[in-house]
């Protein structure tokens, strides 16, 4: 039976079976670096499985020597400009100020006052949630570069202030929007701009919300050491945190990190331990609309879903994810990632029909981020293989699979 998927839409086992004859390793021989079976790896290559674990693609990854971006198929492909749902936004303004002046170098530019470009930040943080990623193209760019200007020019206390806002413009900002539209190179300097804000400013807790930003600029399957020393940051994060309703919530982002962390590294025990200190410091603070990065219960529910998933836990994922008010989810991202983790668990347990269900009404919240993530387009082309009907055939077309 051929496959439904178009042939310039490659499966991640297509990408494993060319970067294994390129290393020149065999079937057996690259299963047993993995410590699986010829068998399991045939089928993947294959597309007769699919491959939906972080853990698995990065130690394939590893084994064959390339990153794990290149097995996702990432960055992900062109948006279309003329595509349903992919418009064409235009990165290059922003990219340009991210890659051509820095906190220390800023461009000639005047700047509005530090005040009003929190407000402005406000519009971006806004959109963000609400996936206007056109907004988030327009205000990003002058919002930067003159935040930079401050940075580099003002006097205390405006400085300070500067540099706390470039931390959210650029790692909980400019980052995530990359992120969601498979720019990952982009992501990253986004990153890493948040991280030298950070070091100008020199306090411990804004370190952490920018090492937050850094730790999820790359996809997790690459193990970047970002992500993985989160355990650590978070650890020299605590002893600051005092009653400070900011500092409890990075403190909490970073022990989440900590806990993908942990399962990416198949320590099981140690993801429940990080995850289980995340939800405990949650439980105070509950669910507020503007916490950072929205850490609060509801958040927590959402990441301990996707770390069952992660453990192939299918059944613990969805008992997660029914106890989370999605209510409290001030993001349609946030509320799409609940209920595309759902579509995984679904389609672990061989629920096809309940895992369309799920893609779908992630898709009407946040169609990019559905679109570009290579864990779900690998899943619905998998279905795809195996299922039939109009909404994952119209799914798929979506996503650009058929």
């Amino acid at each position: 039976m051929s496959s439904p998927v178009d042939d310039g839409v490659r499966r991640i086992g297509e990408n494993i079976r060319t970067a294994r004859r390129a290393r020149g390793i065999s079937l057996e021989a690259l299963a047993g670096l993995v410590g699986r079976s010829k068998s399991w790896l045939s089928k993947i290559e294959n597309g007769r499985m699919r491959l939906d674990k972080r853990t698995d693609i990065a130690a394939l990854a590893e084994a064959l020597e390339v990153s794990a971006d290149y097995l996702l198929g990432q960055p992900a492909p062109e948006i279309r400009p003329n595509h349903p749902n992919h418009p064409n936004y235009n990165l290059a303004r922003l990219q340009r100020v991210l890659m051509d002046a820095g906190p220390g170098d800023p461009p000639d530019v005047p700047a509005r006052s530090v005040e009003v470009l929190r407000t402005v930040l406000q519009e971006v943080d806004t959109a963000l949630r609400r996936v206007e990623y056109g907004t988030m193209t327009r205000l990003l760019p002058d919002l930067i570069g003159e935040l930079y200007v401050h940075t580099a020019t003002s006097p205390e206390p405006a400085r300070s202030k500067a540099l706390k806002l470039l931390i959210l413009a650029c790692g909980s900002g400019a980052a995530i929007m990359f992120r969601h539209l498979g720019e990952v190179n982009l992501a990253y300097i986004s990153g890493e701009r948040a991280q030298q804000a950070a070091e100008l400013l020199g306090d411990p807790v804004w370190r952490g919300a920018a090492a937050f930003g850094r730790a999820h600029a790359r996809g997790s399957a690459n193990k970047p050491r970002p992500l993985m020393i989160t355990p650590r940051i978070a650890d020299e994060v605590e002893p600051h945190i005092g009653d400070d309703r900011f500092a409890h919530q990075v403190h909490g982002m970073l022990r989440l990190s900590a806990a993908l962390a942990r399962q990416i590294q198949g320590d099981h025990d140690g993801a429940a331990d990080q995850a289980g200190e995340a939800a405990r410091l949650a439980e105070p603070l509950g669910d507020a609309p503007d916490a950072f990065e929205m850490f609060g219960v509801a958040n927590v529910g959402v990441w301990r879903t996707s770390l069952a998933v992660e453990a192939g836990r299918p059944g613990e994922a969805l008992k997660y994810a029914d106890k989370v008010d999605s209510r409290a989810l001030s993001s349609h991202t946030r509320r799409a990632v609940l209920l595309m983790e759902k579509a995984r668990a679904h389609a672990m347990l061989d629920r096809d029909a309940d895992a369309v269900r799920e893609l779908r009404k992630a898709e009407r919240l946040s169609p990019i981020r559905v679109h570009n993530d290579p864990l779900i387009k690998e899943l619905v082309a998998d279905m795809l293989g195996r299922s039939g009907g109009s909404d994952l055939r119209g799914l798929a077309w979506r996503m650009g699979l058929i």
